[in-house]
């Protein structure tokens, strides 16, 4: 309850970094330009798979489809100009397992009769008739962020309590006015979850309640078989939780199972062998020990970009105490073995792709060259986020490469994909352009003060961010609501960087004996802002907020 509260009280704005200079004479920031729908990149760097470099060339789209590439292509005489020297062209990453713009259904209010031990299924928490388009938000700035990283495709996950909350759909990041839906009904989304007071309430319940809906679709088909060719049989009920498994036990489309431990994957994969469905292990963040039998099922994993935090490098008075040194060294080697993980299924030959679930945008490249730091190779990061997800999600003819027939999905680069100077220069998706190259302006020294509101868990909470600019470097404090009491609390901004068309910073709240940091970030234009905060463990949230005209700074 009072991380909820906490919830309720945060808010921020996002920092886009932006690389100089224009790349064609009518600048396009909201991927509206496509005037003829034909476009060609001209004498550019391009990486069309992980590992295979290619220079000099040219790349024809029309319409959102890769016509042709290479050295010497025909360039119809409509075809714009994309200047491409100096550039690197990749393929448009794909996020697996994504919830941003996802927004929870509506369930049933319990009767007045309520039997916790035979609950409806939606207030269960098993809900797979629930379609996870129905209640995606497609013009949510989340994903809109998550472009200027490089995301073009990704795959959506329902919201909701429970083990079954429904299934999965494939969205891409394109222009606002497109159908931007791929396709529904993807996979089955399953967690290993419970709604609290009502029946399945254990993990082991989960797991039994599994079984009986499987066993249970599959009678429930064969009598509807049955009833086609023998009418004289007694019709059977509709049930929506039934149909919508019928997919699943004839390996149409796959489960795609939350895991949070190594338990998690024993469990899933126990729950394959009974009932010899397809499976996803998606938040993979543990069980090296597991690479064998992963490799032998050719089980889909997708692991986690949340890596934990590094809490042994610089640690508080408190922490010391008995034993202190051992603790150190069993966090240390925890934290650089969560580390090493992509760079094991690498050499154990599993194919994996990426998800950003938890994930604070500002780690996103950060995370990743830890993990190439710790033995994943380069081409190894690029496929987990390119051909691997395409071929988990089954859309290798349609993603995953730069090829002829293929969607225009890719990122320009101004360096190397991972290098330190690497920018996103710009992103085609869905044969849309969106420019990132115009350069963000510094504040000069000084001082502000911006009043928020942030809508957390249905809840509005307000307060004030207070900014301070002397010597180049930026300091401040956030109010917020106590989570604990009815008074007010600040706390110091840290890593703020801001810009006038941008803010990013972030801060840490004391709930009780637990610390939670806070990442912020969001847009600037004129005097409002519009963004999101990250609570790691909790979500992003959007915020609003507005500069005082004479700001008072004490």
């Amino acid at each position: 309850m009072r991380a909820n509260n906490l919830l309720s009280s945060i808010s921020f704005i996002y920092l886009c970094f932006l690389f100089p200079a224009f790349l064609f004479g009518q600048s396009d920031r909201n991927g509206d330009r496509r005037i003829t729908g034909t476009y060609y990149i001209s004498n550019t760097t391009l990486i069309p798979s992980p590992g295979k470099i290619l220079t000099g060339q040219q790349l024809l789209f029309e319409n959102g489809i890769i016509k042709a590439l290479g050295k010497n292509i025909d360039i119809p005489a409509e075809a714009q100009e994309i200047k491409g020297d100096s550039l690197l062209v990749y393929p448009g990453f794909i996020d697996v397992a994504n919830k941003t713009g996802m927004v929870e259904p509506t369930i049933p209010e319990k009767p007045d009769d309520f039997d916790p031990s035979e609950p409806l299924p939606e207030i269960a928490g098993i809900h797979p008739h629930f379609s996870a388009v129905d209640h995606y938000q497609e013009k949510n700035p989340h994903d809109q962020e998550w472009r200027k990283l490089g995301f073009t495709i990704a795959q959506k996950l329902p919201k909701g309590k429970g083990m079954l909350p429904g299934n999965s759909a494939l969205v891409i990041y394109g222009h606002e006015s497109r159908n931007n839906i791929l396709s529904d009904n993807q996979s089955l989304y399953f967690k290993f979850s419970t709604v609290g007071g009502v029946y399945p309430n254990t993990d082991l319940g989960v797991m039994a309640k599994w079984r009986d809906l499987l066993q249970n679709a599959r009678l429930y088909e064969t009598h509807g078989k049955m009833y086609s060719e023998q009418s004289s049989l007694r019709r059977r009920e509709n049930n929506p939780v039934l149909d919508a498994l019928i997919p699943v036990i004839n390996r149409e489309i796959p489960v795609l199972i939350e895991s949070s431990s190594e338990l998690d994957i024993r469990r899933a994969l126990k729950m394959q062998e009974e009932n010899n469905f397809d499976l996803i292990i998606t938040g993979i963040n543990e069980g090296d020990a597991l690479l064998p039998i992963l490799k032998e099922k050719k089980t889909s994993a997708v692991l986690t970009l949340d890596l934990p935090d590094d809490k042994f490098s610089d640690p508080t008075e408190g922490e010391k105490g008995p034993d202190f040194e051992k603790r150190m060294e069993r966090t240390k080697n925890a934290y650089l073995k969560s580390l090493s993980l992509a760079g094991e299924y690498e050499k154990a030959g599993i194919p994996f792709g990426f998800t950003t679930k938890h994930l604070s945008r500002t780690d996103f490249i950060k995370n990743i060259r830890l993990m190439i730091a710790n033995g994943l190779s380069e081409e190894g990061a690029l496929a987990a986020l390119t051909v691997n997800p395409a071929e988990i999600l089954k859309i290798s003819a349609i993603a995953g490469t730069l090829s002829e027939g293929k969607m225009a999905n890719m990122v320009l680069m101004s360096d190397t994909l991972f290098s330190e100077e690497a920018k996103v220069v710009m992103v085609i998706s869905d044969g849309y352009l969106f420019d990132y190259s115009e350069k963000a302006e510094k504040i000069k020294d000084g001082a502000s003060v911006w009043e928020y509101e942030a809508e957390t868990e249905g809840r509005k909470s307000k307060g004030k961010w207070k900014f301070t600019k002397e010597d180049n470097n930026w300091s401040g404090t956030v109010s917020y609501d106590d989570p604990q009491t009815e008074g007010v609390k600040t706390s110091p901004i840290k890593n703020a960087v801001i810009t006038e068309k941008s803010l990013a910073f972030t801060f840490s709240v004391e709930v009780g004996e637990n610390t939670l940091e806070v990442k912020v970030s969001g847009e600037v234009t004129g005097e409002k802002f519009s963004g999101n905060m990250g609570i790691k463990g909790y979500g992003n949230y959007q915020v609003k907020a507005k500069k005082l005209e004479k700001p008072e700074i004490k």
